[in-house]
């Protein structure tokens, strides 16, 4: 368990040491309460259009993260010849294998926690400006909304910051960083906001955190055989399958997993569309986990 505990470790200290982690960070977590400030027409009631930008956030910027991570993290060492070195040491394949990909996962459900809590704070943001609107003050609530943006880009300068004088390293510290500001920024915003949060906007992101998590797994099991180019090639493939012709026995249904639409006019997913978000995504994550398992164990590494 040690060694699993360290391989787990290594893997999402690897993963959020992307610098292309750093920026998907950022981005995701500066366009969920920007967008919905820049919408020229109203869609249906307030909260509509920052929690479609926060599930489609988490959908697109988080299996960009995740793959591009599973490759480097499994690929990179098995290329590289790190594997080896780890195998050497009485390490099974399978072993190797599971606990680089969960660290992958750790470090995808950072980045879902933060989108996820910052989803809630742009939603009441996007909700008090309604109720300003109606006094003739304005359609987006300022204080919110300079809030998260100012906290978020804070983070990142402060990772600056320590990597400057502190010699931490800059994109470990930064996705670090502006995920513990949506903390603040959600603290801030429930404080000031006279407007129910929609806490049960958390559940469903992790149910579709869950179905993302399946193109993780296999982003890795394809890693272990592919070059990066045949492996974004496959995830997006796969990606794409999901939404117009699903192959349900290996992947998973994205709209099984796409609640947003629960939450119309004050609705919420019902407890059975979670659980069964949750069990689909949980087998089909293990299933690739056997996949990959399998394949790393038949594969000659020199």
């Amino acid at each position: 368990m040690r060694r699993f505990r360290s391989l787990v470790r290594s893997a999402t200290l690897e993963a959020l040491a992307e610098p292309l982690s750093a920026v998907l960070f950022l981005v995701a977590l500066i366009a969920v309460p920007l967008l919905p400030a820049f919408h020229c027409h109203q869609f249906g009631e307030a909260g509509r259009l920052p929690r479609e930008c926060g599930f489609s956030a988490l959908l697109v910027f988080g299996i960009v993260f995740a793959t591009a991570s599973a490759v480097r993290v499994i690929g990179g060492e098995l290329s590289s010849g790190t594997a080896a070195a780890a195998l050497a040491r009485d390490v099974s394949r399978p072993l190797f294998f599971c606990a680089k990909v969960i660290g992958v996962l750790v470090a995808f459900a950072l980045f879902s926690v933060a989108v996820g809590l910052s989803t809630v704070a742009s939603v009441a943001t996007a909700e008090m400006g309604e109720v300003q609107e109606r006094l003739g003050y304005a359609h987006v609530w300022l204080p919110g909304l300079v809030s998260m943006v100012v906290l978020t880009l804070a983070g990142f300068a402060l990772a600056a910051v320590l990597n400057r004088f502190f010699r931490m390293r800059f994109c470990v510290t930064a996705c670090l960083s502006v995920s513990g500001a949506q903390v603040i920024a959600l603290a801030l915003v429930a404080a000031g906001a006279k407007v129910p949060m929609q806490w049960s906007l958390l559940p469903a992101l992790a149910a579709l955190a869950a179905g993302c998590g399946v193109f993780v797994v296999l982003a890795g099991a394809l890693a272990v055989r592919l070059p990066p180019a045949a492996v974004t090639t496959g995830i997006s493939l796969a990606a794409l399958s999901s939404f117009v012709w699903p192959v349900r026995a290996i992947l998973p249904d994205i709209q099984m997993f796409w609640l947003v639409d629960s939450f119309s006019y004050g609705g919420a997913p019902a407890v059975g569309q979670l659980a069964s978000a949750f069990a689909v995504g949980a087998l089909l994550s293990a299933f690739w986990l056997a996949v990959g398992s399998i394949l790393l164990e038949r594969r000659e590494i020199p």
